[in-house]
């Protein structure tokens, strides 16, 4: 019997002299716990991607108006200023597409004067467009900047003391006048 004590268990797979595991058990069991493993760790890397996202970002601007007004907003903002849009030599900088972002509203913000950059802008929780249209509570927020090169800047890969220059930028040559133009007040958070 205490040869038996030494055998594992082919129901809990732990040294136990109630149920001897056969040796079919004890070859697949290695197997399972590895396919097990496998797919926890598939399961977490499709579920981060697909949840809170891999972009990050930067403080969140909410606007107590319809993503509609705030959409017309940024419309009437490039019509006014249309110094804000991407000019064409920074075109091939704007590869959302390509990278599979296309499903996420967003607009891209150009700054000419120094530091010269851009700002990748998207709505926050608008998985379905249908669903914002005539919600009275709209986030936007800084996802990724551009300065010229073909790599954008997370929130992570920036310093404090661009972020904080970033978002001031950001409040006071692209909220303010959403406000305006919404005649709403931005909360950031």
């Amino acid at each position: 019997m205490a040869a038996t004590n030494k055998i594992r268990c082919s129901y809990c797979y732990l040294h136990c002299p109630t149920k001897p595991a056969t040796r079919k058990d004890l070859v697949n069991k290695p197997f399972m716990k590895t396919s097990r493993a496998i797919f926890i760790l598939m399961t977490w890397a499709l579920t981060s991607c697909l949840g809170a996202g891999t972009l990050g970002g930067f403080d969140t601007r909410s606007f107590a108006t319809s993503k509609q007004n705030i959409v017309q907003a940024i419309d009437g903002l490039f019509s006014k200023y249309p110094e804000y849009r991407i000019p064409d030599k920074w075109k091939p900088y704007d590869t959302w597409k390509q990278r599979g972002y296309d499903f996420l509203n967003s607009r891209i913000f150009y700054f000419k004067s120094g530091p010269e950059e851009m700002y990748y802008v998207t709505f926050l929780g608008d998985s379905n467009d249908s669903t914002q249209i005539n919600n009275y509570n709209t986030s936007i927020s800084i996802r990724a900047i551009n300065n010229g090169v073909a790599h954008w800047k997370l929130e992570d890969e920036t310093n404090s003391s661009d972020k904080k220059r970033i978002e001031s930028r950001f409040e006071q040559e692209i909220i303010s006048k959403l406000e305006e133009y919404t005649n709403t007040k931005a909360t950031r958070e």
